[in-house]
């Protein structure tokens, strides 16, 4: 018997800020971030198909993929023993701190969700979605939060502007692992202001969002990839109200005067060699 597919977008985000202040006792990092849904997505499609679970996307395919690992966990929850396919279309960069990866485990969780009629409430999805990896929670949710703990603590702050993004990747990646140890080598943690932040998002003003722009590792992975640090001065100069590595990189992204101004840049970018370089904005909805 063939099933229904069921299709959604799975939406990329960037950080506006990332302040990093310790180590916990499980290991992970104490974190505060500003986190932004955007335009940028993945396609990602499931139905019931076969005895198990099974996850196409390209080289990323089978268990070691986030989203397998997402809805073997949904299997599990609701009790069910069948086979899942999930196919996976890519548009967002991986090793890039978009939170490619994770986007897909949170879309993979809503498509089963919907696919088995809705058994599990949005907080036990929530539940599941902490268990798969820290950013699958807020991709879950989406548009604009205050995150805590190593991200997965999530409180909603004022939805952001629509702020016109252009985002440029370094060919190479960051290990997000790898970022973090470096981090504790020669990096210093910081804080950031919740209440500044509420403010810029409140008064719509892509200058003060851009003023507030704040990232912890920026410098630790800029010493693996040199590129991001050329990318984020390259952004700056073609007027960019702000530029900012996301996450834990490679990508960085800038804040643009509109919509024109970023296809602009962009295209300045890429004259100056740079391949992977996009036009987005900000999405509040997902």
């Amino acid at each position: 018997m063939e099933h229904s597919i069921l299709t959604t977008f799975a939406y990329a985000k960037i950080n506006l800020a990332l302040a990093i202040h310790g180590i916990r006792e499980d290991g992970y990092h104490e974190l505060q971030s500003v986190m932004q849904s955007i335009a940028l997505h993945d396609i990602v499609r499931v139905r019931r198909r076969g005895e198990k679970v099974v996850c196409r996307c390209g080289a990323l395919s089978g268990p070691e993929n986030i989203a397998y690992k997402a809805a073997v966990l949904f299997l599990e929850q609701i009790g069910q023993f069948e086979g899942i396919e999930i196919e996976i279309v890519k548009h967002i960069p991986v090793q890039a701190g978009l939170a490619g990866g994770s986007t897909d485990a949170a879309a993979t969780l809503r498509l089963l969700n919907q696919l088995y009629g809705e058994p599990l409430s949005r907080e036990a999805l929530l539940t599941l979605a902490m268990r798969c990896g820290a950013d699958v929670a807020f991709c879950l949710r989406g548009g604009t939060m205050w995150a805590t703990g190593r991200g997965e603590r999530l409180e909603a702050l004022p939805l952001a502007p629509l702020l016109d993004l252009v985002l440029a990747k370094p060919f190479a990646g960051v290990n997000t692992r790898e970022a973090y140890l470096r981090f504790d080598l020669v990096g210093q943690g910081g804080r950031l202001t919740r209440t500044e932040w509420e403010k810029a998002l409140s008064q719509n003003s892509s200058q003060q969002i851009a003023d507030l722009l704040y990232n912890d590792l920026e410098l630790a992975s800029a010493q693996m990839v040199p590129e991001i640090l050329a990318l984020k001065q390259d952004l700056l100069e073609a007027e960019c109200y702000g530029a900012l590595m996301s996450g834990s990189g490679s990508c960085v992204f800038g804040i643009a005067q509109g919509k024109q101004h970023a296809k602009e840049v962009a295209e300045r970018l890429k004259r100056k060699g740079f391949k992977n370089v996009l036009v987005t904005r900000t999405v509040n909805e997902i």
